[in-house]
Formats: C-alpha cells, sequence, structure tokens
C-alpha cells in the first residue's frame, strides 16, 4: 500500500488525504489575518485606549481564542500545499476545536457588568451566577482534549488516521455539546432579561433606576455592545451544533471532509463572533452604558441626588425621586438595579 506521506497532487487523489480536499489557501490567509487582527486590536485597546479598567478578563480569554485560531489556520495554509501531513490536519483541527471556548469565557465573565447597566431585576438568576457558566464550558473543554488525545494517539504518516479516530470522535462531539449546552443556557437567560428590559423601556422610557443618573436611557454604543454579544453568542452555538454533527458522525465522514460546510458553519461563524466582540470591546462600549443627563443643576441638588437614590435604593425612603416630565407609577416602576455609575 502506497505511503500517504510521498503523495503529491499528481500521484494521489486528494480524496485520500485526512483533509479529503486542498484547503483553500486564500480562505486561510483571510482569516489568519482576521485572527491575527483581532489580537493586535485587543491589545491597542486594553494597553493603549483603556483608562482605567483595562477588562482584561475580556481581552486575555478573546487573544488566547484568536491566537488558537491563528495557529490553526497557519497550520491548514501549510496544507494547502501537502493536505496529506497527517500531522498537519491534527494540529489543526486540535486548536480550531478548543479555540471558541475562551470566546464564551469571556462572553460570561463580561455580561454581569452589561445587565448592571440593563437592570439586574430583569435577571431570572443573580447577575453573579452567569460568569459559573464558564464551569460548564470546562467540561466540555475537558471532553475535547481527550477526544483529542484519544483520536490521533494511533495517527501514522504513511496510513492517516488510525482506528481510534473513530473512538475519539463522539467524545469530541459530547465535549462540544456540552459547550453548545451553556451556550444555549445563556442565551435563553439573556433574551429573557433584553426582552424585559425592552417592555419596561416601552412603558416607561427607561430600563431601571440608576443611583447618581436616577432614570436614564442606555446609550447607542451600548446598545450595539449588548446587540454584539448575543449575537457572537448565536454564531459560537450555531457552530458548536455543526462540529458535534460532523463529529458525531465521525472525521472521514462526508460532512467533515466538504470544505464549503466548514468554512460557512465554522470559520465564518467563529470570525464573526470574535470580529463583532472586538469592535464591540468593553473599553470603548460599556463604560458609555448610560446616556448622561445634559441640565444646569446647582450644587446641592447635585449633592442631594446621590444621596436621595442611596436612601431609595435601600428602601429607606417611602417616595422614590421623580423624573422630570414623566408621571410615575409606583407600582409598575422596575425594581432599582445595584451597581453605581460615574457622574
Amino acid at each position: 500500500m502506497r505511503s500517504i506521506a510521498s503523495c503529491n497532487f499528481e500521484t494521489c487523489p486528494v480524496a485520500a488525504s485526512p483533509y479529503g480536499y486542498p484547503p483553500s489557501a486564500a480562505a486561510e490567509v483571510i482569516f489568519l489575518f482576521i485572527h491575527i487582527g483581532s489580537i493586535l486590536a485587543c491589545l491597542l485597546y486594553t494597553f493603549y485606549i483603556a483608562e482605567r479598567n483595562k477588562w482584561l478578563e475580556f481581552s486575555i480569554p478573546v487573544s488566547i481564542a484568536s491566537l488558537f485560531e491563528a495557529i490553526g489556520y497557519a497550520v491548514r495554509l501549510g496544507s494547502s500545499i501537502d493536505p496529506w501531513d497527517v500531522g498537519f490536519y491534527a494540529g489543526s483541527t486540535a486548536f480550531l476545536l478548543v479555540a471558541p471556548a475562551f470566546i464564551s469565557a469571556a462572553i460570561y465573565l463580561t455580561i454581569p457588568e452589561a445587565i448592571k447597566i440593563i437592570g439586574v431585576e430583569h435577571s431570572l438568576i443573580n447577575v453573579a451566577h452567569y460568569p459559573r457558566l464558564i464551569w460548564i464550558d470546562v467540561i466540555g473543554f475537558v471532553f475535547q482534549l481527550i477526544g483529542i488525545i484519544v483520536s490521533f494517539s494511533d495517527l501514522s504518516v504513511d496510513t492517516g488516521l488510525g482506528h481510534n479516530a473513530k473512538i475519539g470522535s463522539p467524545i469530541m462531539a459530547a465535549g462540544t455539546a456540552i459547550q453548545a449546552l451553556s451556550l444555549i443556557i445563556f442565551i435563553f437567560l439573556f433574551v429573557n432579561v433584553l426582552l424585559r428590559a425592552a417592555i419596561a423601556n416601552s412603558q416607561f422610557g427607561y430600563t431601571t433606576f440608576h443611583p447618581v443618573h436616577g432614570f436614564v436611557p442606555m446609550a447607542y454604543r451600548f446598545k450595539f455592545f449588548v446587540a454584539m454579544l448575543l449575537i457572537s453568542a448565536i454564531c459560537l452555538f450555531g457552530r458548536d451544533l455543526y462540529q458535534v454533527i460532523i463529529l458525531a458522525d465521525g472525521l472521514e465522514s462526508w460532512n467533515a471532509k466538504n470544505q464549503a460546510l466548514f468554512a460557512g458553519l465554522d470559520s465564518l461563524l467563529v470570525a464573526e463572533a470574535v470580529a463583532g466582540l472586538v469592535v464591540a470591546h468593553p473599553v470603548r462600549f460599556l463604560q458609555d452604558g448610560l446616556e448622561k443627563r445634559v441640565r444646569s443643576r446647582n450644587a446641592s441638588s447635585m449633592m442631594e441626588e446621590p444621596r436621595v437614590s442611596r436612601f431609595y435604593l435601600l428602601g429607606n425612603t417611602p417616595t422614590p425621586p421623580t423624573r422630570p416630565n414623566r408621571s410615575y407609577q409606583r407600582d409598575h416602576t422596575p425594581r432599582s438595579s445595584t451597581s453605581y455609575f460615574e457622574a
């Protein structure tokens, strides 16, 4: 039997390669530059643009994800010349499989602050519990690593993937399904927050009461940030569903060896998730969550408003502060948020 290590485009059919197709060099270069650009943008936001809160808990996992994606596409770029190199195939598959877990971790760490601006009373759970979704991702990540190790434990430069690939693929599929579960839980909870906040906004013109600023609408920049969080989570969920399907079928199935499906349902969706989060980086889009009140106030009123707001939050005053030019209906007004913002 001819060794695939000696194969080239003139002597062997490309369908016999581990990929089943020659990876597109143009596509790999595009996605490689997207993820390298995302790393550079995160560094720029965090260490140059940021004034105080550098949001390292967001930038670090997104940068790790982009680094893994960049390595994966750099390896695939090499595979476009030699798709029969099983080592390249194993490396690209491993890096591209585990990278999105870090993107979802960045979302889970960021969302509590966003919900504090929208109004914590709209959340079905305590906002402090959202980062705990990371632990579901960690379990899925461990399953993925085990599946990768098993799948490629008996690969050969001569024959390609071994028998263990059929054992490891379902394990990788299980890990990806677990991560999809954490994402669907998050999407359900976050969409519920947005729907309840939208109802409150349509009735009262605001979503919650904020200390210092009182009743104020959300900034358009913040709305864009929220939209990017939701879109990125949906993209990651769609990508996970695709990976679960192909991994359940096996690495040598028709679905796994379809380059168009991979480009559209993995590469493109992950790139959209990363690019959306980087463009709407919290360093720029979360700090301006509220539209500040622009009106002249004397020094005494500026001193009085924070004091009254805090008393209201603590329930020490029977009458909440009124919003100018709008009738106040106490029984129907959302409970106040506990977040604090700068004047």
